[in-house]
């Protein structure tokens, strides 16, 4: 009785030993290889981050929300269409972007950009829809109301601030209209990388190129599919 005993203890042993080889053997065949990301500024989100519900509006006036995102690629930024210098330079970035996506053989879906103003006072869906298009005529310029914009900026990490235009200091509140007409707004410079699944990947910060902005997608397209 002790020696079967015995035999079933290690039977079982060796039972328990081969199902733990196969678990570790099946996950090691099967597990997606890391992404690996070669481009300087690029931040990879893992896991990757699902927005915040939001529901704001395009330059057409129409609604865009958490559904708008879905189905391809999204590439967003702040800003605002009185900016001086950030703005134009990384929109005209982007549309150099473009233009080198289409010259691809196997260049995928087309993805969107977002332009999302963080002025909603001076940025009238009209004011938006005219600094989008001057760079590239399928671009998406979204606003809202102040408390909205606030909220998705802040919820995405990201910042922004009005400053008195005659010495720099920056305001405390954006959910008003500075008294002063000729205010500055500081904000992320960034670009933010959005999967057809509506989440958030990837953030490229400045400065970058549009070269840079075509690897990236290809390694994010590679490794999430499109």
């Amino acid at each position: 009785m002790e020696m079967n005993h015995k035999r079933k203890s290690i039977r079982a042993g060796l039972f328990g030993a081969v199902a733990l080889l196969v678990v570790i053997l099946t996950v090691f065949l099967f597990q997606k290889p890391a992404l690996k990301i070669t481009v300087s500024g690029a931040k990879v989100l893992t896991p990757a981050v699902e927005l915040p519900q939001f529901s704001l509006i395009d330059q057409t006036g129409q609604p865009f929300n958490n559904k708008s995102l879905k189905g391809s690629w999204t590439l967003a930024m702040t800003g605002f269409t009185y900016c001086p210098d950030v703005c134009p330079t990384t929109l005209s970035i982007m549309a150099a972007f473009f233009t080198k996506l289409e010259t691809l053989p196997n260049k995928g879906p087309p993805p969107r950009f977002v332009f999302l103003s963080v002025d909603p006072f001076r940025d009238t869906v009209e004011e938006l829809g005219r600094y989008v298009a001057y760079f590239n005529k399928d671009f998406i310029g979204v606003t809202g109301t102040p408390e909205r914009i606030k909220q998705l900026v802040s919820e995405l990490g990201l910042y922004y601030v009005y400053t008195d235009p005659d010495d720099d200091h920056f305001l405390d509140d954006v959910l008003h209209k500075p008294a002063k007409e000729d205010y500055g707004v500081v904000h992320s410079a960034r670009v933010l990388f959005i999967s057809p699944e509506a989440e958030l990947v990837a953030i490229l910060s400045q400065p970058f190129t549009a070269d840079d902005v075509l690897t990236l997608l290809s390694q994010l397209r590679s490794y999430y599919g499109d």
